[in-house]
């Protein structure tokens, strides 16, 4: 007797199905138009061609409960188990999408190898064009673009990680979800009930008590992190969802301690340390709370595990749109890093006390 497929959860609908792309409609999509076109699959007899074909190739999700509008996920989405979902959480104009594509950016020049992995698109299309409209850009001196408000969260990449050397993988989705959106109560629920982990991104100049930044921070902090974390809430006051709380931008804090320290720091060994990733986490928290950004802070209140990190995706300021000087992230990858070690993509002891 042959086993059920397993039941995968669609992060678009959330809605979970069974998994079987044996005899299902295959679908691609046309970079030029971007709509969605059946594929013959009959005539590709050859198993390497066939394979090749389905990399690229879609499925429609039956959506179960008929409740949202057609939607497709990419055909390995399913293939190597249930997927890690990562939403990017913060207000508009905190530096989500910049942080996000120095993140893809950093992985795509290879320096996730130095942790021992490595990371390969799951959907060859989206991830051209992500590229395409927002990494080689900033990479270019480009500032982008705010996320534009929508109703509907969809990943705007998704990438397969593992360790260097093995086989399978873990897949992991990222979502960039607009300020507007999670600022309002309801609005996101479906992708959150969907969300595996979190990152908070905290825009310095709007939260913190400094000379010279130019916006009165809120005490009441960022009111997309309280919204998201009470949509969350169930019984349990603790939330079991892995959090990361980063400060963006953190360029603009390069002379002052400890950013100055954190910002030089590098890890040449590689190796995941539980210990320094404690360490920063201590001082981002200290210096948070020493120039009132309290409340920034309620993800480490709320949730089980959570790390703090200082990262900068550009490593300087614009000016009327540009970055004049070379765009060089710094330490952007740290937080993705503890977000795998929570999640267990990244095993062992070190993994086990991250954010704890």
């Amino acid at each position: 007797m042959s086993e059920k497929p397993a039941p995968i959860r669609c992060p678009v609908c959330l809605d979970s199905f069974p998994w079987n792309t044996d005899g299902a409609d295959l679908y691609e999509l046309d970079s030029e138009t971007l709509q969605y076109r059946l594929i013959n699959m009959a005539n590709l007899r050859d198993p390497h061609k066939r394979d090749y074909r389905l990399r690229s190739a879609f499925i429609r999700c039956p959506n179960p409960s008929q409740d949202t509008g057609t939607h497709f996920l990419p055909v390995l989405y399913g293939r190597y188990g249930r997927p890690l979902v990562i939403g990017f959480v913060g207000a508009s104009r905190t530096g989500k999408t910049h942080l996000l594509a120095a993140m893809i950016g950093e992985i795509e020049a290879g320096n996730l190898q130095r942790y021992g992995l490595s990371a390969v698109p799951l959907d060859q299309i989206r991830h051209r064009d992500f590229l395409r409209e927002k990494v080689h850009p900033l990479y270019d001196g480009e500032r982008l673009a705010y996320t534009a408000p929508s109703d509907l969260p969809e990943f705007v990449d998704a990438m397969v990680f593992s360790r260097t050397g093995d086989t399978g993988g873990h897949p992991v989705a990222f979502f960039d979800l607009s300020g507007e959106q999670l600022t309002r109560v309801g609005r996101g629920e479906r992708f959150l009930a969907a969300a595996d982990a979190l990152i908070f991104v905290v825009d310095p100049e709007k939260s913190l008590r400094l000379p010279g930044f130019a916006t009165k921070p809120s005490d009441l902090g960022d009111l997309a992190f309280g919204n998201v974390l009470d949509q969350l809430f169930r019984q349990d006051a603790i939330l079991d969802i892995p959090a990361v709380i980063v400060v963006s931008k953190s360029d603009v804090l390069r002379f002052m301690h400890p950013v100055d320290r954190w910002l030089a720091q590098t890890n040449p060994g590689g190796a995941l340390d539980a210990e320094l990733l404690r360490m920063e986490s201590r001082d981002v928290y200290a210096f948070l709370h020493q120039h009132g950004a309290q409340g920034w802070l309620l993800p480490t209140a709320r949730c089980r595990r959570c790390t703090l990190h200082f990262a900068s995706a550009t490593g300087g300021r614009h000016t009327n749109g540009r970055y004049l000087r070379q765009v060089r992230p710094q330490r952007v990858l740290e937080p993705l890093v503890a977000v795998l070690a929570m999640t267990g993509v990244i095993t062992g002891p070190e993994a086990e006390a991250v954010g704890r």
